[in-house]
């Protein structure tokens, strides 16, 4: 197992590096310049001009900095943005925030997602079966935007039951409702992913053996059915963090999250490629980490594959 998880990490390397190469081409190839960007509608003089673009590494080839880039990360400077702040105080300020709302997200998701899964797989055909996939539906068919409004209005607005945004503490609670809107859609994927592989499972060879064995009915769905139904589901939770993390920008918008979202969408709007960069690379390095936990989770979930 160690062998495997060294071999993983090091198969990681050329991917965050292709990774890092092709976000930081994107950034460097985004219409306008950062630095009259920058300065706004007051002209810059040549001499500051000159200066800031050296002090961002702007006058130097494409390749350079990447390189400089990359030589940042490892020493775990990630440069300066254009208001003078670290890019690392704006990682230290926004990431936990963002963590702490897709650590619910996909709390609540997979919770519930394989909670009614499994009941819906168990009871194929039936009338809970039909409401869970007509629901699952409608979540799916309702654009992430509408959800958070919908939510804002009724939870915060006419009901008070919930804070209309989200202060710069972003507590547990006042985070619940976001991480419930940003993980609704994830929610009927995973319910219908469940389902699938529950409805499937049910009329395995293996199942149909340990019932003829004599092993209880609980016994047979919590290790023989449900253990064997969630590598599918597993496999789209990993996925789904870093997508969450990367796509909180509607649902932190919404309510008013300083995180990961609306720091980016600031930043790409301000063209600002040390901050743009930066972040994206972090989610990166997320995604990579929670893949490699998956596959050490197959290995859990499924003997074949640990044997393997």
């Amino acid at each position: 197992m160690t062998w495997y998880v060294v071999r993983r990490l090091l198969q990681m390397i050329p991917v965050f590096l292709g990774a890092t190469l092709l976000i930081y081409a994107m950034v460097f190839l985004i219409p306008g310049d950062p630095i009259k960007a920058l300065a706004g509608e007051k002209p810059l003089t040549p001499a500051v001009e000159a200066q800031l673009r050296a002090r961002y590494h702007l006058d130097q080839p494409f390749i350079v900095q990447y390189l400089l880039y990359l030589k940042g990360i490892v020493t775990l400077d990630f440069g300066t943005a254009f208001s003078g702040r670290p890019v690392s105080e704006e990682l230290a300020r926004a990431f936990p925030i963002t963590i702490r709302l897709s650590f619910m997200a996909v709390l609540i998701e997979g919770v519930f997602g394989i909670a009614f899964g499994l009941i819906a797989g168990l009871r194929k055909g039936k009338l809970f079966d039909s409401t869970m996939l007509v629901a699952s539906l409608v979540i799916i068919a309702v654009p992430i935007f509408v959800v958070g409004y919908l939510a804002q209005y009724l939870l915060g607005v006419k009901w008070g039951i919930a804070p209309v945004t989200v202060t710069g503490q972003a507590s547990f609670g006042e985070l619940l409702v976001p991480a419930i809107v940003l993980g609704s859609l994830s929610f009927a994927y995973v319910l219908r992913l469940t389902r699938n592989s529950v409805a499937e499972n049910m009329s395995a060879d293996y199942v149909r053996t340990a019932t003829a064995k004599g092993l209880g009915r609980r016994r047979v769905v919590t290790v023989h059915i449900l253990r064997n139904s969630m590598i599918p589901v597993v496999t789209f939770l990993g996925a789904d963090l870093g997508a969450l993390m990367g796509g909180a920008i509607v649902t932190e918008g919404i309510f008013n999250i300083n995180g990961v979202g609306g720091k980016l969408y600031q930043a790409i709007i301000r063209v600002e490629p040390p901050t743009v960069v930066s972040f994206v690379t972090v989610l990166v390095v997320i995604f990579l980490l929670t893949n490699l936990l998956v596959d050490l989770l197959y290995a859990a979930l499924d003997p074949r594959i640990r044997y393997a």
